[in-house]
């Protein structure tokens, strides 16, 4: 099939968990058919990196640029009027939330949308793939005649609520600006042929608020098995891990609860562990926690095999949707994991089976202890996380339920086209 896909996450290099589950998908694809991929924003360095590892896919992206609503533009300037007027300390988080910048009725990539039309209505695919749900809108200005599948990574209204729930000032207009954004994202969603979720969970809550349960499948994102051999058997090395950029807003409330919370209590009773940042962070948050104790920031790691060699990874999520490729990603590199409950959201992990769940400090901090003071117990955890990985998301597998699912669409439209 020929089959182009749009974008927001350009993935090269694969820094995040979004960029890992479009690039093993398509480096997938890319073996049975001709695939055509769009993004914006991106540098040209990266492109070329990318376009290397891909030679047999065009690529096909904007410059870069930095790209700001004039709804956003005006909130970041009431914003710092207000706090000036009244001389209150700046909010550090909220402005950075999806509650603050949400926007899915406007394309704000100079240029994207017309190079885009321009692309389309000169080929002729079998398909258009969307992802992200900051391009859902679209299906609006799609070949009316091709069919359309929508890759959801992330339930944005759901997404939403769950920051608002973290908020210690709630407004009214923010849950009006919730629930908008849920009637938008439903209604776009059901202009689709076909939705895919990354997990049964966001599917369920799809069709829960109204996207028609006939459009509407799950298709895990894969994780690619490591070959490096450690962690076998497992010895702590008195590490603790965060695995993601504070670009993401619930990778910021996760680092950012966590510190304040669970870390003091762990760190004094073990006060030789260090607790490890990967992924860029900002210099201003570095600021905020400087007086936490044997906190690193590590930046951008190629090799995690040398984060990941005997240490425990952490996933204090409160704020998800989708599936946490941090998680399946530990579990390749073996090693023990403790989780929020939303954090293991969509995945088949069990408290005690094969990671460790807590949703409280002080149930935080207890099961990082037990996992620190008992290898036996972290041994058996990461022994039983293995069959996860390896039955359920492993790159093949979910290729092929890829592969299922732009059979069926193509299947479908042959037999629309003929009645």
């Amino acid at each position: 099939m020929k089959i182009a896909i749009i974008s927001i996450v350009f993935p090269f290099p694969i820094d995040s968990g979004g960029s890992a589950g479009t690039f093993n998908l398509i480096e997938h694809a890319r073996k049975s058919h001709d695939i055509t991929f769009f993004c914006p924003n991106v540098p040209e360095n990266r492109k070329e990196g990318l376009q290397k590892l891909w030679p047999n896919v065009e690529i096909i992206t904007t410059e870069p640029n930095k790209p700001e609503s004039f709804s956003l533009k005006l909130f970041k300037k009431a914003l710092s009027l207000k706090q000036w007027f009244t001389n209150s300390t700046p909010d550090y988080f909220y402005p950075k939330t999806h509650l603050a910048i949400n926007d899915l009725s406007r394309c704000h990539y100079p240029g994207f949308l017309e190079l885009v039309q321009e692309h389309l209505m000169q080929g002729q695919f079998d398909l258009i793939q969307v992802e992200y749900i900051e391009f859902a809108a679209f299906a609006h200005v799609l070949p009316p005649k091709t069919p359309k599948v929508f890759i959801h990574h992330e339930l944005r209204y759901r997404r939403l609520e769950m920051e608002y729930a973290t908020l210690k000032h709630k407004t009214q207009n923010d849950l009006l600006h919730i629930r908008a954004t849920k009637d938008l994202e439903i209604a776009l969603l059901n202009h689709y042929d076909k939705v895919v979720t990354v997990s049964e969970q966001d599917k369920l809550n799809l069709i829960e608020a109204g996207v028609k349960a006939d459009k509407i499948t799950a298709s895990p994102s894969p994780i690619s098995i490591k070959m490096k051999a450690i962690n076998q058997p497992f010895e702590f090395k008195n590490k603790l891990v965060f695995l993601g950029p504070e670009a993401h807003y619930p990778n910021l409330d996760a680092v950012n609860w966590f510190l304040e919370t669970a870390w003091p209590q762990i760190h004094a009773k073990h006060p030789e562990l260090t607790f490890q940042i990967v992924s860029k962070w900002s210099e201003e948050f570095k600021s905020l926690q400087s007086d936490k104790p044997n906190v690193e920031f590590l930046g951008f790691v190629e090799d995690l095999s040398t984060v990941f060699d005997g240490a425990i990874l952490v996933v204090p999520l409160r704020i998800v949707s989708g599936m946490r490729m941090k998680i399946l990603e530990g579990i390749s590199w073996r090693v023990p994991i403790v989780s929020t409950s939303d954090g293991a959201e969509g995945l088949p992990m069990k408290d005690g089976v094969n990671c460790m769940i807590a949703n409280d400090p002080d149930t935080f901090v207890q099961k990082v202890n037990a996992l620190i003071e008992s290898p036996e117990l972290a041994n058996r955890l990461l022994e039983n996380s293995q069959e996860v990985t390896l039955k359920q998301y492993n790159f093949e597998h979910c290729g092929e339920v890829r592969n299922a699912i732009y059979s069926s669409i193509k299947e479908e439209n042959l037999i629309n086209a003929s009645c």
